[in-house]
């Protein structure tokens, strides 16, 4: 069967035949025994409205149902491998690759079954269509939870130095955000070897509104591209152009080349290394040349068919023709993700950053270098819906940065809440 063919034939049979094999795994069996009667009989009840919600199109519909689901009980490896089916069916390629993912890491699961959702994952990179992500959040604007260690800088101005005095104007309470993204493909053709050759636009934005517009924020970017895909690996290459607003003035422009390779194991294992190469036209000083490169580095591993962990390291340059407006950041970010029953789904993690000035700014007179350590927690509903496709969730976070100027040292604590597609 041509590659392309088999491609086609996998998400409809491949995937039943996954099902049909699941069905039997002891694990399964075993949870199913050992629940009390009645409850076993309504979980299959629902099991099977949400089948024959699939086998009537209606994946929106399965979703909710297998969510429903899962929040009784996360380890139930059929409902997440139906579930990953019925994202995939409602559209929702980026959740669906998660659900197959972390189906991957169930020891249970038979080669068969593990070498169909392998296809389902290439089939996912390859898919022709409109994908779409969307939330809304109330939060408060960047810097409103700061508390920094000084308002006051010494220069190299004047003799004594003239000590400065920070102007930080009060931050309002709470903001609306919204956020989407958008990304279209065209499978072009099958390439000698099995690869397959697509086309994509992506486009992705964010806005932030409060009281006044001094707080405001608006990024946007764009980009265009081709992707290679084989059995366990996807590579791409694009370009990328953006803009970001703050309380109504730009912040910048750039426009640039983007690389990418993905290598997905059998396990569930996923490796991804990406870069960026972007010219930048920074709005404070328009007449200046800067260029910012960039590389990252991630890692996810799926653990005991319900959660995962991951981690990241980020490394970026910008090269200006000002040494002040040139330096080096690195991050390293470890997280997890579990499902932890009741439709809750517990996502914490922690950073730590760097920052280095490459030149003084001529006012300071020496370079910044800064540290930041932080830590994050996102906590997701996933069983309760909002207007039929919405769910909810909370996030706070907590940072501390360290400069060798006090006024740029600070505490930060950050609390959002929002709703963002369940599909």
């Amino acid at each position: 069967m041509p590659a392309r063919k088999a491609l086609r034939a996998g998400p409809r049979w491949g995937l039943a035949a996954a099902l049909a094999l699941a069905a039997l795994l002891p694990a399964a069996e075993a949870r199913a025994q050992q629940a009390p009667a009645p409850a076993a009989a309504e979980m299959e009840a629902g099991f099977q409205q949400a089948l024959a919600a699939l086998a009537q199109r209606q994946p929106e519909t399965a979703v909710r149902l297998l969510r429903r689901l899962l929040a009784t009980d996360p380890g139930l490896l059929r409902v997440r491998l139906e579930l990953a089916r019925a994202l995939f069916e409602a559209g929702d390629y980026a959740q669906s690759r998660e659900q197959f993912r972390i189906v991957l890491s169930s020891p249970d699961l038979p080669p068969s079954v593990r070498a169909n959702v392998m296809r389902f994952m290439r089939a996912i990179d390859e898919k022709r269509g409109l994908r779409t992500r969307f939330s809304f959040a109330l939060r408060a604007p960047e810097g409103a939870g700061r508390s920094y260690d000084s308002d006051q800088i010494q220069s190299v101005l004047g003799d004594p130095p003239i000590v400065l005095s920070m102007t930080r104007e009060e931050a309002p309470l709470t903001g609306l955000e919204l956020s989407g993204a958008l990304r279209k493909q065209w499978p072009l053709r099958t390439l000698a070897g099995g690869a397959g050759l697509t086309g994509y636009v992506a486009a992705e934005g964010d806005l932030y509104q409060t009281g006044g517009s001094d707080w405001d924020e608006l990024g946007a970017e764009l980009s265009a591209g081709l992707q290679l895909t084989w059995p366990q690996t996807t590579a791409w290459a694009e370009v990328i152009a953006g803009t970001d607003y703050f309380g109504g003035e730009r912040v910048e422009d750039r426009y640039g080349l983007g690389v990418g390779v993905t290598w997905r194991s059998v396990s569930g294992l996923t490796t991804t290394l990406e870069g960026e190469l972007m010219t930048v036209d920074l709005g404070s000083v328009p007449e200046v040349d800067v260029t910012r490169s960039s590389a990252r580095l991630s890692v996810i591993r799926p653990l005991r068919g319900r959660a995962q962990i991951a981690g990241s390291l980020s490394l970026q340059h910008q090269q200006a023709e000002r040494d002040d407006l040139s330096y080096d950041y690195a991050e390293l970010r470890l997280g997890a993700r579990s499902e932890v029953g009741g439709g809750f789904l517990i996502e914490p993690s922690v950073y730590a950053a760097a920052f280095d000035q490459v030149g003084a700014s001529p006012v300071l007179g020496k370079t910044r270098n800064e540290t930041e350590y932080g830590i994050e927690l996102r906590i997701d509903k996933t069983d309760s819906f909002l207007f039929g496709r919405l769910t909810p969730y909370v996030q706070i976070e907590a940072a501390r940065r360290e400069s060798n100027f006090d006024a740029y040292s600070y505490r930060d604590l950050r609390l959002s809440a929002g709703l963002t597609s369940a599909f």
